[in-house]
């Protein structure tokens, strides 16, 4: 009889061990998945904003090879004017 309760204390020891190892690599594997797919949200963002980004460098890149465009920057960014022209620059309120 003894040799049986010992037998069953050692198979409930050994069943809660198991059970405590399972949950607790469960665990363990459920924050690594949570995490990756944090990480893997970041990365989806950053490469729609990279898209969006590039896709902005290519139409800036194609306004370049435009005459017109390229006077309207000239103009804008530089402050040029052609002969005869007069160029006002409004400047931002001061504050107080």
């Amino acid at each position: 009889m003894k040799k049986r309760n010992k037998a069953n204390r050692l198979f409930l020891f050994l069943l809660i061990a198991g059970s405590l190892f399972l949950s607790i690599w469960g665990i363990k594997s459920y924050y690594s998945i949570h995490q990756a797919r944090k990480e893997l949200k970041k990365t989806e963002e950053k490469l729609t904003q990279m898209e969006l980004e590039n896709r902005e460098l290519k139409d800036q890149i194609d306004n370049l090879a435009n005459s017109f465009y390229l006077e309207k920057l000239a103009r804008e960014k530089l402050g040029l004017a052609k002969k005869g022209e007069v160029v006002y620059k409004i400047l931002p309120a001061e504050k107080e």
